[in-house]
Parts: structure tokens; sequence; C-alpha cells
């Protein structure tokens, strides 16, 4: 097709532009488990989705300290920037662990509780064994580590239960959502079971399905708002990168996060009517023309071709 073609059908709409995205391939294990996953959030009497005040999504990320790929906007005659490094295959990273919860306002303090509860590194503090241009042996320095069972049960038990003791608006039990990646413990550790059981919470670690990152909010839009925010900053250093994640974690707008529990529910409703598959369009429903008279719904209700897959004998 000539060039010229197709840019007539592009503007006269015959034509549209897609982009892409590679999903998880779902065996029927996985659909079958993600419907009875949306089962245990939907009152079967009123056919809402669970308002999900009670739980708190945590996930993981990688951010780069500079990113291989940036563009710019610069005057006629601005040169052109060009950050440079060794090699794009080693440019140096942290993975952060950030957990959200839903936000409403905070009877008990009088005040808005934003849903955010807080973003941790998994980095340590070291030593310094040589001496290079930037400092001398013996300084201590900021190392990133990787992630195992051990080290995320000590982010869980020394970061986020204390936490969520000191930010959570209610005392009512507690749901901390993950995923099943590798370096993740099991509902049943021990130890993280005895950590919750002093923090004064009743809190209970719980898996969401297998290949199933569409059902986490933090990968429903708040990483990339992180990301969004987080390139504002230029940073250098370990140090640098921590900072400007941890600022660019608390500067995302509450209405942001109450927005990423409302995609939830919208995208569980879509992946019912898909049975269980993950082959569907995002759908829109005005939240931010509903967040701005006031009137952001708590739940939606099941769709007429949702109520009729849940109640196939299959799904049960």
């Amino acid at each position: 097709m000539a060039h010229a073609t197709l840019f007539r059908k592009m503007k006269r709409g015959s034509l549209r532009s897609h982009t892409s995205h590679v999903k998880p391939l779902l065996n029927e294990a996985n659909k079958t488990a993600r419907l009875q996953f949306f089962l245990s959030r939907i009152n079967k009497d009123t056919m809402l989705f669970d308002d999900m005040l009670n739980a708190v999504h945590v996930d993981e990320k990688n951010f780069y300290v500079t990113e291989p790929k940036r563009r710019f906007l610069l005057l006629p005659d601005e040169p052109a920037p060009t950050p440079k490094v060794r090699s794009k295959r080693f440019i140096t990273r942290v993975m952060f662990l950030a957990a959200v919860g839903r936000p409403r306002y905070d009877k008990e303090k009088q005040q808005v509780f934003d849903g955010k509860v807080g973003i941790w590194a998994f980095v340590e503090r070291v030593v310094a064994q040589r001496s290079s241009s930037r400092r001398p042996a013996g300084t201590i320095i900021t190392k990133e580590v990787s992630v195992n069972k051990t080290k995320y049960r000590d982010m869980l038990t020394s970061n986020l239960l204390p936490t969520l003791h000191e930010r959570w608006p209610t005392n009512e039990p507690l749901v901390i959502q993950q995923d099943n990646a590798p370096a993740h413990i099991a509902p049943e550790d021990s130890g993280f079971l005895d950590a919750a059981a002093q923090c004064g919470h009743a809190i209970r670690l719980k898996c969401q399905p297998p290949n199933s990152p569409d059902l986490n909010v933090l990968d429903l839009g708040l990483f990339n708002s992180i990301q969004a925010i987080k390139k504002k900053k230029s940073t250098r250093t370990i140090d640098e990168l921590i900072e400007a994640v941890t600022d660019a974690f608390w500067e995302v707008p509450s209405r942001t996060v109450n927005a990423a529990f409302l995609s939830l529910q919208c995208s569980m409703d879509e992946c019912i009517i898909h049975a269980g598959d993950n082959e569907f369009k995002p759908r829109h429903m005005s939240k931010a023309r509903l967040e701005r008279e006031g009137r952001p719904p708590l739940s939606i209700r099941c769709s007429e071709r949702a109520k009729q897959i849940l109640s196939a004998p299959s799904v049960f």
C-alpha cells in the first residue's frame, strides 16, 4: 500500500493505531483459578465487587538510575543531551517493594488515609573493600541485593508490618495480596505468621492467581505513575535513586490510587466475561470525571454477561 493511501485511510478513520503488549499465556487451570478468585471478591446477594478496604497489595519493581532511552523537548539551538554509560546491559538498578491500600477517611485520626503504605528498596549498607575515584576504602556505601525468600520475609516483617500497624486506619483483619514470584514466601510461612501475630493486627498473606499481574493495582498504572514522576529527577547514585523513587511514590495523588482499585474491579468484570482470559480491552468508566464530581463508586456491580458466566456449574 502506498504511503499516501495509508495516511489518507488513517485520517478518514478507516485504520487505527494499536500498540500490542505481551501478556502471560494462560492455561485452563489458570483461567479457572482466576474465576474462583473473582467469586471470592463478589457479594453474591448484591453482585457488587468487594470494596477491598481490608486489602493491601504488594509488588516489586526494578527502577534504574538512568533509562537507556529518553525523550526530550529542546529549543531549536539547544544542544541535545547525550547520557553515557559503559554498557547498557549493566545500568545500575534497584528492586523496590511497594504496598498500597484503598484510600478512605480515617475517623479515628480525623484525616484522609491516602492509601499509600510505603515503598522500600532491597539494599544493604556495606563497607567498601577497595578505593575508587569516588571514595576511599572503608566508606559506607549502599549496595543493591538479590531478592530471595529470606530478604523478602525480612522486608515484610521489618518494614511492611510495622508500617501497617502505624498507618492503617482500622483494626479490622487485613489481607496482604502478593503474586506468585519464586522469591515470595508461602502464606503459611511461620516467620511471617509469628511477626504478624505481634504487630497488633490480624494479618494474613494471600497469593493472587498464577500469571495474573492484571489483578494487582500496582501493575494497573501505579508503577507507571511512580515511574513518570521519578523521570523528572536526574539520578546518578543508588542513594539518589532511592530518594527519587520514594519521593515519587508519595507524590502520587490518592485519587490515582483509588482509580487503580476501580480499574481492578473493571478488569475482574472483563476477565469474567472472557471466561477468565486476559485478552480484553480495559474498560473506561470516566473515573476522573466521577472524582471531580465527588461521586466515585466504592464498588461496581457485575455486568449481566459476567453473572451468566459465574452461574455456570464449571466455575464452582
